[in-house]
């Protein structure tokens, strides 16, 4: 029995690294649907090679641990509002004045799509930040960065995207892609969107996933946040 197991787990090993090797190196964090389906194998071999340790607990671990190297987060962000746009945007509402320190003026995210889609497809969190200088501290760095939750609390991915390119006020759009990989495990995955201004944690949204059978495999419902 015990020459048994050792032989599956080896199998099973086996099967998960080359579930996300690319030729010509390792695809854990390529993009497109290539991955998605090498990734398919190594969340069932994750899964498998836990329950051989540790049981029902350790199958899931297992199963979270192999989905998570496979899981892709793409980002791109571009400025659609000027300096000179956005501090004349601020001193109309705020007597002519603009404030003494650099300051996130406004944040809010967009998560498509609300409906059901499978694992695989993209789920975009496209957000817009507003950042104004202040007269005594300007606008130096303005970096966004999403981390996902499993549907028991941990960690399995982020991702991290500086917005502005020179330093000052501005106005960008930032989107992040979140892939995750074909036999992503049921249940609601949050995820975690915070927006830092000059290396400070500023303002932060939360939504949550639902991962959940739908027809032939595994789908996406948005929750309400």
């Amino acid at each position: 029995m015990t020459m048994r197991k050792t032989i599956c787990i080896a199998t099973v090993v086996a099967l998960a690294a080359s579930g996300c090797a690319a030729p010509g190196g390792t695809g854990a964090e390529s993009s497109g649907n290539d991955t998605v389906a090498r990734c398919a194998v190594l969340g069932l071999g994750g899964a498998v090679f836990g329950a051989l340790i540790g049981g029902k607990n350790g199958a899931a671990k297992g199963a979270i641990a192999g989905l998570a190297a496979c899981a892709v987060i793409e980002m791109a962000s571009r400025q659609t509002k000027s300096a000179a746009e956005v501090e004349q945007q601020y001193r109309v509402t705020n007597r002519n004045q603009l404030p003494s320190n650099a300051t996130i003026d406004a944040f809010a995210t967009v998560v498509t799509p609300n409906s059901a889609v499978k694992a695989g497809d993209a789920i975009k969190i496209d957000s817009t930040v507003r950042a104004v200088s202040g007269t005594s501290q300007p606008v130096r760095e303005i970096k966004e960065m999403l981390v996902a939750y499993t549907p028991d609390g941990q960690e399995f991915k982020r991702g991290e995207k500086r917005l502005n390119e020179t330093a000052g006020s501005g106005e960008y759009v930032n989107s992040f892609t979140l892939k995750l990989p074909a036999g992503a495990p049921q249940g609601i995955y949050r995820l975690e969107t915070t927006v830092f201004l000059n290396g400070t944690p500023m303002l932060k949204k939360d939504a949550n996933v639902q991962v959940a059978l739908a027809g032939d495999g595994p789908a996406l419902a948005m929750l309400d946040r």
